[in-house]
């Protein structure tokens, strides 16, 4: 009995250690399973009001007694901002994966994707909301997970935050003046953040002068990133700026100018628009603006004081080229100067320029070396240098091709390289030469009379031409002193007589 009892023992180990079950057999055909995961911060601690049977939330602060960290089921104690990157997983024991349903608790059906993670912006209306979301995993027999894996979340609105884009306002150094000095028009442009996603971000609202209640001008934020300001009264001004979210939250007023930083201007005055001639000062080395000071004697004497306007560039252009655009259409005639020894701005006007002619604006660009000879508002065959050494010496002879008269002579050394040129005159409706170099000698160092100025218009319709442009390469002023004897009478006739027809 002892052996049989021992061999009855031995059958019932060998059948516990040996025997599997048959892999032929199938599992019964299960469900899967799904999971869920998120990161989140801030703690939030919540308990269940025993009179109300409402959920009180306590945010960031200390649990007071009663308080637990996890009132809710399946909720995650933290507040986070209603940007959520969720991940999810599926297992099914018989078979494979093949896609999953979400849905928050926000929407009223599910929704399929292969994906196991998404990045959502959950639509929060107040300061502090509670939102769910569920997912259920669907395998390849088409069953889904009875028990979606669901995570509640409770989520706390971000506030918007705005500014000024970068350097669309004008710094000190650029204009050498801590007064920002506009025509009627001025373009301001801005950036807007969110935490909880820029698409929460609804609304911006802009003033100008005062932000009482009825002040505000209201845009829709998807729209607007800037807005150009038109008619704008002549004195001093100050434009603010804010935004406003979906659940209602503002951002901080931002404001130009603004006195506390260093790097802007502090005041924006606008100018009054004076006459149909605008001269821009495109020459910030002249720190003394004499070569400024010149051009106004000229036009004091051909148009009288006060009867025209002046655009003191510095060395940036503004920001928005609609404001360009805008500060030339305000004039029929540009008398446009640029520095005697480079940085211009007027390469990065070019579209302005173009747009300005082409609408009928008559525009002379003096622009000595032509450093950038690529102008599509005044083609060019070809530009060529006429003084390799960088000397034009006084005397020098610019011959005019319209009249004896309107000679014009060096009173003094030109010490920079000077470039002759030839139009393009395919471009061109009509093209004709103003000024030539005197026929060269011996001791000159270009060849036969080289072009320095022409003025030419473009075909707008079959019917229709453009304003007049010219370009003169021969610098009026050095900075320090007049160097083109006659060219007063030049000026005069270019404003008078070629851009009066």
């Amino acid at each position: 009995m002892r052996f049989t009892g021992f061999i009855l023992l031995l059958f019932a180990v060998s059948c516990s250690l040996w025997e599997y079950e048959d892999p032929s057999t199938p599992n019964e055909n299960e469900v899967p399973e799904t999971y869920l995961s998120l990161i989140a911060s801030d703690t939030i601690f919540a308990h269940l009001d025993s009179l109300t049977g409402e959920i009180i939330y306590a945010i960031d602060e200390e649990p007071t007694p009663g308080m637990v960290w996890d009132t809710l089921t399946y909720a995650f104690t933290t507040i986070t901002t209603s940007k959520q990157q969720l991940h999810w997983w599926g297992e099914d024991k018989d078979g494979d994966i093949i896609g999953y349903k979400y849905k928050w608790s926000s929407d009223s059906t599910w929704t399929f994707t292969t994906e196991e993670e998404g990045l959502f912006y959950v639509p929060i209306r107040t300061d502090l909301d509670v939102f769910s979301f569920e997912v259920k995993a669907i395998d390849n027999d088409s069953l889904e997970d009875a028990t979606p894996a669901k995570l509640t979340v409770p989520i706390r609105n971000s506030h918007p935050e705005i500014s000024f884009r970068y350097r669309s306002n004008p710094f000190v150094n650029d204009i050498n003046s801590d007064t920002s000095l506009t025509f009627p028009t001025r373009t301001f442009v801005w950036d807007v953040t969110d935490q909880d996603g820029i698409e929460t971000i609804t609304d911006i609202y802009y003033a100008l002068d005062d932000t009482c209640d009825t002040c505000w001008t209201q845009l829709d934020a998807a729209a607007y990133s800037s807005i150009t300001l038109t008619g704008i009264e002549t004195g001093y001004h100050r434009f603010y700026v804010k935004a406003k979210d979906i659940a209602g939250a503002e951002s901080e007023i931002i404001y130009f100018p603004d006195e506390t930083n260093a790097n802007e201007t502090g005041f924006w005055r606008v100018m009054p628009i004076k006459g149909e001639v605008l001269l821009i000062d495109d020459f910030m080395q002249d720190s003394q603006n004499n070569a400024q000071s010149w051009y106004k004697s000229v036009l004091d004497t051909i148009l009288g004081v006060n009867q025209y306007s002046v655009w003191e560039i510095g060395g940036e252009l503004p920001y928005s080229s609609s404001d360009v655009s805008a500060n030339l259409k305000y004039f029929n005639k540009v008398i446009w100067y640029t520095a005697y020894t480079g940085g211009e701005t007027y390469h990065e006007a070019g579209s302005s320029i173009l747009n300005y002619i082409i609408g009928g604006g008559h525009l002379l660009l003096n622009a000595p070396e032509l450093k950038d000879s690529t102008f599509t508002w005044f083609p060019l065959k070809d530009a060529s240098v006429i003084n390799p050494s960088g000397r034009l010496l006084s005397g020098t002879k610019l011959e005019s091709q319209v009249s004896d008269s309107l000679d014009l002579v060096l009173t003094s050394l030109v010490a920079i390289r000077v470039k002759e040129f030839t139009p393009d005159s395919s471009q061109f409706s009509s093209i004709k030469s103003l000024y030539n170099v005197e026929e060269a000698d011996s001791s000159d160092e270009w060849t036969g009379s080289p072009n320095v100025c022409s003025i030419g218009r473009f075909q707008i319709s079959p019917t229709e031409e453009s304003g007049k442009v010219a370009l003169f390469s021969i610098p009026f002023h050095n900075g320090s002193t007049p160097i083109l004897n006659g060219s007063k009478s030049f000026i005069d006739y270019l404003i008078n007589e070629e851009f009066s027809e």
